[in-house]
């Protein structure tokens, strides 16, 4: 029976040293998906035939993780170097050889075992292009030679890269960069290069790379300025382009060395993209470079005229050769030698685009500017998504403008975010296609749509996906792909409960998928919560679908992969917030499918969904039960403690002689701080409700001003008594309390002041308790968690730290003085000891260290003493530092008190000379 129980638990033999010659196929672990065994060995040699790459492809792979993949590992070796891969990151990942010969080896040691790894393989072969030679217009040398021009609305040189007798240059926003210390024209040479510029508006920096090398040149001068579009982009300049080109494109964004380093033919330029089948050219003047690889091209490309205006991606460039005669030079060749140069267009540009707003592409220092101009592209692409017959090629350009408005600030996007995913709306519902599905991408939104029939539907799924060697994500309609970006699958029975009319059934022709693997579209945090996951929306055509007995299933991946720290599923809802939208959790829960890398969702309606995280991670969650006794318990003893601490603050003003030495006057101070955090406490609630803009953040600034008050003068409390009764001798502090109050009162004064300087949007409205089950409560107060674990956290625990240790010095020193008089019996002296702890352990706030242990199972319990104790602080100290003080007695029997109680006026004084008599005596 052992036997056969270990044969069952294991897996079968598996011969993984093999040489592998099919044209395709997979590779798996040794076991997969089962864990693989310990001490494996093994090594799979992938050969093609002469002139075929191989490509290997990783559908999925999970090893043990460490440094330097020192205990399980994959190597890939792609011909010039081996590739070492651990943990998760080879997931999805593709690597081809440079040969036809490629090697993956496998080891594992004796302890940890994972899932292992499965990839595929196939050989492949590309059919090199041609490179073109432009045309040469002049015989003799050029001293200036122009690579390309852009030229703004007004006709003047927005961009251009140049060699003259200086050197190289490039041109930005008419400002002349030098880069000959980067890249020379004798670089140059006939042989067909990799060549790339780049500019950062920002820093001004000007990069190369060329050869393999990446080398970086400073210009300060051209930092801040940038390009705007509506101009005309040629190759050439004052003179015509002289010398060859395979592909010219432009992007709108700099790169890094890694980006530039894996850059591929595959790559496309999103504002420009020329390449060799799009220029038509006598053959006597083409020549093939076999050293390069693309892919295969169209034969029959449409032609469009020189000048067609290129509005297609945000900058409307033309493009515009100069023409032969135009030369002013003398050595000209002759007429017949030269040809017109066509561009030719994949497809025919509809009219409707010549309206597209065009935009600048790169960093702007006015924030107000940026604003305006997002505003400006929104608006007008709404205005042609609500006028224009939308086709294919029209909608690809406003998913592609959308896009790029994207990659602007959270601030830019603030007033249009709601306005801009209303369009893509609007969008999907008026896009006509033929076929079964329409598939739209771009950077950062993509686009899925399937056609719908109601009467066959038995349910679907779509994914989101990024495939090899793109940065754009893509829309599966039909297989389930292994560890997607984000899945949506609606179940069968997703129009069998709705009754439709006929008109309505008509209007669900479609079922429209949105990904949005850039979230600055929507609110990053709500309530305490950050979104950590992509966003994707699904609707059946442009009905409103919710109630469902089956639930939709909406799997997510996170941003960053994290341990489940409380996620919560929630939906983009349109109306909260006076329509500029939220986050609504109403409908949707949490499946236990998720994981750390990803969320599944169950939602019983379509919309747009997001994960929000749980920020702290490890927040209780507090039944409704609990919740209502730690809020009548915490309004009630903060009124109390307010009542209480207006007794004391009244008390030490209306005596005159209760106030003559320091201690009363730090407990004056001390006292006023919490009867001002006690009564905008209790008036938070109320005017949270009032939904007032600048209501609410000012009672958080207050409450936030307030708490850290009330810390400081706990900490202030602590160094007096420190000074009083342990350094004795030889304290004297000029202007003592006057430096007491300027520490107290204007140390929280200066931090609130720098984080309302740093951000005003740090205070505001959140919500506390269950929100999704409708039993959470709003409240004014600071929903920035950086600025709450700087401020409040951090501070509290600071001062926290140092009323630990001046409570142990003070108790060592008043035990030390107590222990030396002996006429108190034993139990006197531990209860006056006692009292004195007690006494110190409210006066210096040492019961706001219950949060500190509000964790883990005993949360709950730490929660009750926290707020039981804190919120009856004013209280505590009237009682020990106000109601059993022999002098405060004094003074309340003396002016307060009746009949038998009240104390005399020259009682005083008679005790005072009797004292002063049997002295002298």
């Amino acid at each position: 029976l052992f036997l056969r129980f270990l044969e069952f638990l294991g897996c079968s033999s598996t011969n993984c040293n093999l040489v592998l010659t099919e044209a395709e196929g997979r590779i798996t672990s040794p076991c997969y998906p089962q864990k693989y065994p310990n001490s494996q060995a093994c090594k799979w040699t992938l050969q093609a035939p002469v002139g075929f790459i191989i490509q290997l492809y990783f559908l999925d792979f999970d090893l043990e993780e460490a440094p330097g993949c020192i205990y399980d590992r994959v190597v890939v070796n792609t011909g010039n170097t081996g590739v070492k891969f651990c943990g998760p990151t080879a997931n999805g990942l593709t690597l081809n050889s440079t040969g036809n010969v490629m090697e993956l080896s496998f080891s594992s040691d004796f302890s940890v075992q994972k899932r292992g790894f499965h990839v595929s393989y196939r050989h492949g072969r590309f059919r090199p292009r041609p490179a073109v030679q432009v045309w040469e217009l002049f015989r003799h040398k050029v001293n200036i030679l122009w690579f390309f021009t852009y030229y703004d609305t007004q006709g003047n040189t927005a961009l251009s890269l140049r060699s003259d007798q200086s050197g190289m240059k490039l041109t930005v926003d008419r400002v002349d960069c030098s880069i000959s210390s980067i890249i020379s024209s004798t670089d140059f040479t006939s042989a067909m290069k990799h060549f790339c510029v780049l500019w950062t508006s920002s820093t001004g920096q000007v990069a190369v790379y060329f050869h393999d090398t990446y080398k970086t040149q400073p210009c300060h001068t051209s930092s801040g300025h940038f390009v705007l579009g509506g101009g005309q982009f040629v190759l050439g300049g004052p003179i015509n382009f002289d010398g060859y080109i395979y592909n010219l494109r432009l992007w709108d964004y700099t790169m890094t060395v890694e980006q530039l380093h894996a850059l591929t033919c595959g790559m496309v330029g999103n504002i420009i993209d020329w390449d060799s089948i799009r220029w038509n050219i006598p053959s006597t003047v083409a020549e093939t470079d076999t050293s390069l690889s693309c892919s295969e091209y169209s034969k029959h490309p449409h032609r469009g005229a020189v000048n067609y205006d290129a509005g297609l991606w945000l900058v409307q460039v033309s493009v515009a050769l100069f023409r032969p005669g135009s030369c002013s030079l003398s050595s000209c060749l002759s007429t017949s030698f030269l040809h017109r140069l066509h561009y030719h267009w994949p497809e025919s540009r509809p009219n409707v685009t010549l309206h597209l707003p065009s935009v600048w592409r790169q960093e702007v220092n006015s924030s107000s500017a940026a604003c305006l101009q997002v505003s400006k592209v929104v608006t007008k692409v709404q205005e042609l998504v609500n006028v224009a017959k939308i086709n294919q090629t029209l909608a690809s350009t406003v998913v592609t403008i959308i896009s790029n408005v994207m990659s602007s600030s959270e601030t830019a996007l603030a007033a249009t975010s709601e306005k801009a995913l209303r369009t893509v709306d609007e969008l999907v519902q008026k896009l006509e296609f033929e076929g079964p599905s329409v598939n739209i991408t771009s950077r950062h939104l993509a686009l899925g749509i399937l056609a719908l029939n109601t009467s066959l539907f038995n349910g679907t799924s779509f994914s989101a996906f990024i495939p090899p060697n793109s940065t754009e994500p893509q829309i599966d309609f039909e297989a389930e792909r292994i560890n997607p970006l984000a899945q949506v699958t609606l179940p069968a029975s997703l129009l069998s409960d709705i009754s439709l009319s006929e008109a309505n059934t008509s209007t669900l022709s479609r079922i429209n998928f949105m990904f949005f693997s850039n979230t600055n579209l929507f609110q990053k945090e709500q309530h305490g919560r950050s979104l950590n996951s992509y966003v994707v929306a699904s609707s059946v055509g442009n009905f409103s679908i919710s109630g469902l007995k089956e639930p939709v299933q909406i799997e997510i991946a996170h941003l960053s992969a994290q341990p489940p720290l409380n996620p919560v599923c929630m939906f983009w809802d349109f109306s909260m917030n006076n329509g500029a939208g939220g986050w609504n959790g109403t409908g949707c829960k949490v499946s236990n499918e998720s994981s750390s890398n990803r969320t599944v969702c169950l939602c019983d309606h379509l919309t747009h969904f997001g994960i929000l995280m749980d920020i702290s991670g490890v927040s209780p969650n507090i039944d409704p039960r609990n919740s209502r006794i730690l809020t009548f318990i915490t309004y009630m003893g903060c009124g109390v403690s307010a009542i209480f601490s207006a007794a004391t603050l009244l008390t030490y003003i209306a005596f005159e002689k209760l106030r003559r030495d320091y201690p009363s006057k730090i407990l004056m101070n001390l006292s006023a701080s919490l009867l001002l955090l006690n009564m905008v406490f209790l008036l938070d609630g109320w005017l949270a409700t009032l939904k007032s803009e600048w209501l609410c953040p000012s009672v958080a600034i207050l409450l936030h001003y307030f708490l850290l008050t009330s810390f400081t003068w706990m900490g202030l409390e602590s160094i007096h008594m420190y000074i009083a009764l342990v350094k004795v001798f030889n304290t004297y502090i000029r202007r003592y309390i006057l430096k007491f109050c300027i520490v107290g009162w204007g140390l929280p004064a200066l931090l609130v002041c720098i984080v309302v300087a740093a951000s005003k949007n740090s205070y505001g409205l959140i919500t506390y308790g269950s929100e999704d089950s409708g039993d959470g409560s709003e409240f004014c107060w600071i929903h920035n968690p950086v600025v709450f674990y700087t401020t409040c956290v951090g501070y509290f625990c600071l001062m926290f730290l140092l009323n630990v240790a001046m409570f142990i010095v003070v108790m060592k020193q008043i035990c030390g003085r107590n222990g030396k008089r002996t006429n108190r019996t034993l139990r006197e002296e531990v209860l006056r000891n006692l009292r004195s702890v007690i006494s110190l352990t409210f006066l210096l706030g040492m019961t706001w260290g219950f949060a500190l242990f509000a964790w883990g199972p005993v949360s709950l319990a730490f929660m009750y003493l926290f707020t039981i104790f804190n919120s009856l602080q004013g209280l505590f100290i009237f009682i020990f530092h106000c109601a059993l003080k022999e002098n405060v007695q004094k003074q309340w029997r003396r002016y307060l008190c009746c009949g038998r109680f009240r104390l005399s006026d020259n009682s005083g004084m008679f005790v005072y000379l009797s004292v002063c008599f049997f002295g002298s005596g």
